[in-house]
């Protein structure tokens, strides 16, 4: 149980630096590219980011639920 415990906060940490690195890597490249405001590329990437983070604790949230109900269906 401690092993799958800590194999879930990994994945949590290497989602989040990995969302902070695409973060980094759109800022960068709406800044240089489109030559936009920083302020505007830095919300931009934001929104993306956003996005990407909601969608996969949904789609966590949702695995976990169904791992939680076929454990307690065994259980009974």
């Amino acid at each position: 149980m401690f092993t799958k415990i800590l194999w879930e906060t990994f994945s949590v940490a290497l989602l989040l630096y990995g969302l902070y690195l695409v973060y980094v890597f759109i800022w960068f490249s709406t800044f240089r590219i489109t030559d936009m405001d920083i302020q505007t590329s830095k919300l931009i990437s934001g929104f993306v980011i956003g996005i990407i983070l909601i969608v996969s604790s949904y789609r966590w949230f949702k695995k976990k639920r169904e791992e939680l109900r076929v454990l307690k269906e065994e259980e009974s």
